[in-house]
């Protein structure tokens, strides 16, 4: 059967794993808080995520469920598929960032951690302390089972994963809630429950004026439970996309276009402000439902707007789209890998147009002293992107299809021999 290519869709896969590096990174190059309206576009990393929520139960609807409400869907199947997806991503991550963690902090019960509120908050964050052996240990439990976004105290290692420990999550629940959902008849009328379920937390905390407690923090900010409303809102929202053709015809017109996009601008504009201007107890509402009609509305838009598949540039599109979790996983040790490289350089530089003499000691010791220039970051930018394309394709991708086929062959075979033994 014919099944749509969201080309669009690729593009804004990539474009929001290329935010969150930009919202991880950027602040390590130079004083971007001196340029207050920059730094706060980029302190809106949630945006990413949640919208890369609502993207996946989209994406997932449109694979599994489609037209026939999800008749057939094959649990087992699937979830060997997505397990096989997406856990090569993540544990090939934690080995390559592993051994950096330990060096950078001179030892493994050196690592210290910070439990963390959001940076959106006037009070003072709470204090650094050692992981320890037995927090490395459960931490790296945690990891391993892909679990690590369940603990609201901090995160370890490559923090950026905690979203692919929700993904898990979503992927498990998917095949009881994906396909019930899609019998829903009012499609629209779902969209608004959702959203106003997602809502209820955030709108307590507000209420409550609860902006720096760290416990309260880690819930609302990457509890799968908490965030599922975000994916199962995308799964949702692709029962409008085949329901209601005319209603996004008139919607996607030229002027109606224009209207959307000056909405969700106006929207990523608007928090912002908030950032620069108040703060507070308004990081959870934004974060936790205030924006999702405006991520819900460009996945809609991009998924409407359909180029040629067909293209340079389409394919292009479904390499970079297809590599955005590799981004969401790798660029956090390439980002510690890259910091010592660009010092070196730096201090390289140093010591070839001054009196410093030449040798490795004085090259350690002036790269030592070097801060991180934004001339650099479109180089480092350009080494993320090509490094997790190639990391996709050459390691993930075999890894998948060798999971996969080990698993569902597996899976084939003892069917085999069960039908054999009742035959």
């Amino acid at each position: 059967m014919h099944r749509e290519k969201f080309v669009a869709l690729d593009w804004l896969r990539f474009a929001l794993a290329i935010y969150l590096v930009l919202f991880h990174t950027l602040k390590e190059y130079g004083d971007i808080k001196a340029v207050q309206w920059i730094y706060s576009s980029m302190s809106l990393g949630f945006y990413s995520t949640s919208t890369f929520f609502v993207l996946s139960g989209f994406l997932l609807a449109h694979v599994y469920i489609g037209r026939n409400q999800g008749q057939g869907l094959d649990y087992k199947r699937f979830w060997i598929k997505r397990f096989a997806s997406l856990y090569p991503i993540h544990i090939l991550a934690l080995i390559i960032v592993l051994p950096l963690a330990v060096i950078n902090a001179g030892g493994i019960t050196q690592i210290t951690v910070t439990p963390n509120t959001n940076d959106w908050s006037e009070g003072v964050s709470a204090a650094s302390h050692m992981l320890g052996m037995g927090g490395f240990m459960g931490n790296l439990l945690l990891h391993v089972s892909l679990l690590h976004a369940w603990s609201p105290f901090y995160t370890t290692f490559n923090f950026a994963t905690w979203s692919l420990s929700a993904l898990l999550f979503f992927y498990l629940v998917f095949p009881f809630i994906g396909p019930a959902l899609a019998r829903m008849h009012r499609p629209l009328l779902a969209l608004v429950a959702i959203g106003l379920v997602y809502a209820v937390p955030a709108l307590y905390m507000f209420l409550a004026g609860i902006n720096d407690n760290v416990i309260a923090h880690g819930i609302m900010h990457r509890n799968p439970l908490i965030r599922l409303p975000e994916f199962l809102s995308g799964v949702v929202l692709h029962q409008v996309y085949l329901r209601h053709k005319l209603l996004m015809a008139a919607l996607f017109s030229a002027r109606g276009t224009i209207l959307c996009l000056a909405f969700i601008l106006g929207c990523f504009a608007f928090s912002a402000w908030i950032h620069a201007e108040v703060r507070g107890g308004w990081y959870y509402l934004l974060h936790n439902g205030l924006l999702l009609p405006s991520q819900l509305l460009l996945v809609l838009m991009c998924a409407w707007f359909q180029p040629d598949s067909n293209t340079a540039q389409a394919k292009l599109a479904g390499r970079l789209g297809l590599a955005s979790l590799s981004i969401f996983a790798l660029h956090t040790p390439l980002n510690m890998i890259s910091s010592k490289i660009e010092k070196l350089v730096l201090g390289g530089i140093e010591m070839l147009t001054t009196q410093a003499p030449v040798s490795i000691s004085s090259l350690l010791n002036l790269a030592g002293d070097q801060t991180r220039e934004l001339w650099m970051y479109p180089f480092f930018l350009a080494g993320v992107i090509v490094v997790c394309v190639l990391f996709q394709e050459q390691l993930v991708n075999r890894t998948r299809l060798f999971v996969q086929n080990r698993l569902l062959n597996r899976e084939k075979r003892t069917t085999s021999r069960m039908f054999e033994r009742h035959a």
